[in-house]
């Protein structure tokens, strides 16, 4: 069977399409990831590209999609005719069975071309709420598949299927002693991993260098892991410096089962794809959902993590409001009441395991095959 997985544009589109398109590989089809052209794509797909020892799976980049208003519809719908015609002449190459669309406007195009094509087509939705791409494209498919129950209302009487969101394999395999040696981290610490999904989050990264004053008394007993995406690496690397914390700052990290590994507790955002795999690896979690995301679906992911009892849920208005001591302080609370809580941590690392789904990749590859034939 083949099988092309749109799937680009942000990790939390581009991981879980990664998950399942290892699940397919592991079944013998023939897959074609179409991905976008940046930077961040790249270096998520480096580990498998160099790990297939001739399996599979192709990659294919399509031009820059995505809708910016109202007022540049006519330029938005110019990008996706011409990417829907790319994706078409691969069809004529590739020949698919199924189509698959991850969400993002990355996968719209790919889903059109499947549907002018009469090939079978199916899109994944792993948010409470459905992102803009998918709303949109959902009239073209054959089948959803579902990461949360909550978001089928919003499908009509389209078929979904409840699956979970993918996660990769290697993040559930990793030993804390060997990542905090990996990342340069000592044992006998609380480790806490900072990150604002696969392009960094400035309003957190500002928000943790301004807590970082508050943790005075824990500078012998804490460090941290923080990803801070390519802008403000040099700035977050300083913050912890001149304050005198231990911490690894990366712009990015392509092996984030070392950093899930050595953490004791997690402060992020509230993407789906983030909180997937902080199901998957157990961990108790501080979010701050990005307010600005299409329908607030940060918030509405966040909560159904707050309502399991898996999570404290912060409101970027409370660290970007006050004095910057006062905000910095907001934060600083949260974790260190986290940190001085090993019972409440283990409360919180057990609600978030049972949000998880470890078969979300083979359900969905369930359901490729149940369509393609």
């Amino acid at each position: 069977m083949n099988v092309l997985i749109a799937c680009g544009g942000t990790g939390g589109h581009l991981f879980p399409g990664l998950a399942v398109a290892e699940a397919l590989n592991a079944r013998q089809h023939s897959v074609t990831l179409v991905v976008s052209e940046k930077a961040i794509d790249g270096a998520a797909l480096a580990p498998l590209m160099a790990r297939q020892d001739g399996r599979r799976i192709a990659v294919r980049p399509l031009g820059a999609i995505g809708w910016s208003g109202a007022r540049r519809v006519f330029s938005f719908a110019v990008c996706l005719a011409q990417a829907t015609r790319e994706c078409a002449a691969l069809y004529e190459e590739f020949r698919p069975d199924v189509v698959l669309g991850m969400g993002g406007f990355t996968s719209a195009p790919a889903v059109m071309a499947g549907r002018w094509r009469k090939t079978r087509t199916m899109i994944h939705e792993s948010n409470a709420v459905p992102g803009k791409a998918n709303q949109f494209v959902s009239r073209f498919v054959d089948h959803v598949a579902l990461g949360l129950g909550e978001c089928a209302r919003y499908f009509g009487r389209k078929p979904t299927t409840v699956t979970g969101t993918p996660v990769r394999d290697t993040l559930r395999h990793g030993r804390r002693a060997d990542a905090l040696e990996q990342l340069g981290l000592q044992r006998g610490r609380n480790t806490v991993l900072v990150m604002g999904g696969s392009q960094g989050a400035h309003a957190l990264n500002e928000a943790m260098a301004a807590a970082l004053p508050w943790f005075d008394h824990w500078r012998a007993r804490v460090q941290f892991v923080h990803l801070s995406g390519v802008k403000d690496e040099a700035s977050v690397r300083h913050a912890y410096e001149v304050n005198g914390f231990a911490a690894n700052v990366m712009s990015f990290c392509n092996q984030m089962e070392l950093a899930y590994s050595a953490a004791d507790l997690v402060i992020a955002r509230a993407g789906a794809a983030t909180l997937t795999e902080i199901a998957a690896t157990g961990l108790p979690s501080i979010l701050v959902p990005y307010p600005h995301a299409a329908g607030n679906h940060q918030w509405h992911n966040a909560r159904v993590f707050e309502r399991a009892g898996a999570t404290r849920l912060l409101e970027q208005s409370v660290l970007d409001t006050g004095l910057h001591a006062t905000r910095g302080e907001r934060l600083a609370e949260a974790v260190i009441g986290l940190l001085e809580d090993e019972e409440q941590r283990a409360d919180m690392a057990a609600a978030a395991r049972s949000l998880g789904t470890t078969d979300a990749a083979e359900r969905i590859a369930n359901l490729l095959e149940r369509y393609a034939n």
